[in-house]
């Protein structure tokens, strides 16, 4: 299996009820999906008895993403950074607190050489301000865009991911819009 592409980003805000329920608002766009990197650490413990490894401990411990758009709008950056805007102009204050979002894609993947549509979901994930970098503009055009990093955690019940993978482009889309729109079972 090759991935091939990536595409679909899509983010809505994480509230997690009293008992560790999560909903999501309704999915945003953050800009075109330039990349994507997923990095996780895991636990790694190891308790030797008898000589020999008894108990290992390979678990999620956190994450980091990094998602690079083609543009991130003010809108876009003060959902995600927690930043106001007033008369169309962004306002960031050292007091504002990122929300945490639930964070979607859809990785295209080449199986057995037919086309493949892998939805991968972070659920909770908070991300911080990124860095600005601008240059002139030279004898060539070079493109800009933006990358915003965030960290992956846990929701109550220690999920972090959800993945499925679809035939068609219509089920993954169909799915990833699913997961914000779900309401939770009573």
């Amino acid at each position: 299996m090759a991935k091939i592409g990536v595409q679909n980003f899509l983010y809505g805000t994480l509230t997690e009820a009293q008992d560790g329920t999560p909903s999501y608002a309704t999915a945003k766009k953050p800009g075109k999906a330039v990349s994507c990197n997923v990095s996780i650490s895991s636990n790694d413990a190891k308790l030797y008895a008898d000589d020999g490894l008894a108990e290992s401990d390979t678990s999620f411990q956190s994450g980091t993403v990094s998602i690079e758009v083609d543009n991130a709008d003010l809108t876009t950056q003060s959902t995600l950074l927690g930043h106001a805007i007033s008369n169309d102009e962004m306002i960031r204050k050292a007091t504002d607190t990122a929300p945490y979002v639930g964070l979607g894609r859809i990785v295209t993947k080449m199986v057995n050489g037919d086309y493949k549509y892998k939805v991968e979901f972070l659920s909770k994930v908070k991300f911080s301000e990124p860095s600005q970098e601008n240059t002139t503009k030279g004898e060539s055009v070079e493109f800009g865009t933006t990358t915003l990093e965030g960290i992956v955690s846990t929701l109550a019940d220690g999920t972090w991911s959800k993945t499925q993978t679809f035939d068609t482009m219509t089920e993954a889309k169909t799915y990833l819009n699913g997961l914000f729109e779900a309401t939770p079972s009573a």
